[in-house]
């Protein structure tokens, strides 16, 4: 994650896709614990990776490097749609 903080040419696409699904499951399970966070579901179409926070929300899906720098807020949803609009919405805060 820090790697590709410093913009020296290390970017979401080199984290190792098990590293990048550990991360996406531990953002997600402290998205879980608070309250008031939207519904949502995210897919990866490339993984297969598949999360949902309560029902009834837009899904968000693309490849999973790009939800990576999404759900981080790093990035603003490049190469992600979404089911409610087209717009992708903005990533539930974290941390």
């Amino acid at each position: 994650m820090h790697h590709a903080d410093l913009a020296a040419g290390y970017t979401f696409d080199d984290v190792p896709p098990e590293a990048a699904r550990w991360i996406i499951d531990d953002l997600v399970a402290a998205q879980r614990r608070r309250s008031g966070v939207p519904p949502l579901r995210i897919e990866a179409t490339d993984t297969g990776l598949t999360h949902e926070l309560g029902s009834g929300g837009a899904t968000v899906s693309g490849p999973q490097a790009d939800l990576l720098g999404w759900l981080t807020g790093r990035t603003g949803g490049s190469g992600l749609t979404s089911s409610d609009s087209g717009a992708v919405p903005g990533a539930p805060y974290w941390i």
